[in-house]
């Protein structure tokens, strides 16, 4: 891309304008597209934005271990929000996207998470010598994967389908390898479990032969089911989180983000799967015509 395609780019490139939250649509996304231009002119690829988006998340996190840095620890976390902003629009800017890249994106939110997760543990520790904190770090972080891996799929699934692409199709797990691939699988096993009926839906809408004209139409009727619960999924994603993480800064207490995980992002979790089967079942009975008459 030349430097008159960067000029001619004013607004960010989303996946989808309409499924994105207050924090990305004004702050993220507008930051990370001034990002994604100077990493364009410096030639450098999106798997390179995402490395030193996790270096940057490490170094916040790991400043976490203290309350004298924590601030710092803080500010950094948010910068590495912005690069990982900046490597999908990147991504999309020179069509350079994958599923590598989605993985690697992927990855490098846990790595930059579970570095916070311990130093924020360490934090209490230090002081209390209480080793239940590290009981309780390991379970926020069980759910906290639950909660990303929900959040990715009907966010992923929403872009897609409203997009005219298909309904459900994994991508080939072939194309990765090592750890990656243990990363892909352990996504398609969480997905599998909690979003289930979801997916089964999606199977049959595939395997149905549809017309384009039919395809297009329960396209519409996904997104008009569909987006109210992808901005509830949204509260399952990384701007709250790292807004739990500046509640628990203020409050001097960074220990008490876990809880703020297992009780209030566990709650928005029980509510959003509840929102999501009433709407799979709107969405199940307003396509049975079109099934039928394939």
């Amino acid at each position: 891309m030349d430097k008159a395609d960067l000029r001619s780019i004013k607004t960010p490139l989303y996946k989808s304008y309409k499924m994105e939250d207050f924090l990305d649509l004004y702050f993220y996304h507008p930051l990370g597209l001034f990002f994604a231009k100077l990493s364009c002119r410096m030639a450098m690829t999106p798997n390179q934005v995402s490395i030193v988006s996790m270096c940057v998340g490490i170094a916040g996190g790991a400043l976490l271990i203290s309350n004298k840095t924590a601030f710092w620890g803080f500010l950094l976390i948010v910068f590495s929000s912005i690069l990982d902003s900046s490597d999908g629009q990147l991504a999309r800017m020179t069509g350079n996207s994958s599923l590598a890249g989605r993985v690697l994106d992927g990855l490098i939110g846990y790595v930059s998470f579970t570095v916070a997760y311990v130093a924020m543990a360490m934090n209490y520790y230090l002081d209390s010598h209480d080793f239940v904190v590290f009981f309780i770090m390991f379970l926020a972080g069980f759910f906290s994967i639950i909660h990303s891996g929900m959040y990715d799929f009907y966010r992923t699934s929403f872009s897609k389908i409203i997009s005219g692409g298909e309904f459900f199709q994994r991508e080939a797990k072939e194309d990765l390898k090592g750890f990656f691939s243990v990363i892909y699988s352990v996504y398609n096993f969480i997905q599998a479990r909690f979003a289930f009926n979801h997916i089964n839906i999606l199977k049959r809408l595939q395997e149905a032969s549809l017309s384009p004209e039919k395809k297009e139409k329960i396209s519409r009727i996904y997104d008009e089911v569909n987006l109210k619960n992808v901005h509830f999924w949204n509260m399952l994603g990384d701007n709250v989180k790292v807004a739990g993480i500046f509640i628990a800064l203020l409050l001097g207490k960074m220990h008490w983000y876990f809880y703020y995980i297992i009780v209030f992002m566990n709650v928005i979790f029980a509510i959003a799967f509840v929102l999501q089967r009433k709407s799979d079942n709107l969405f199940n009975e307003r396509i049975k015509p079109f099934l039928e008459e394939s």
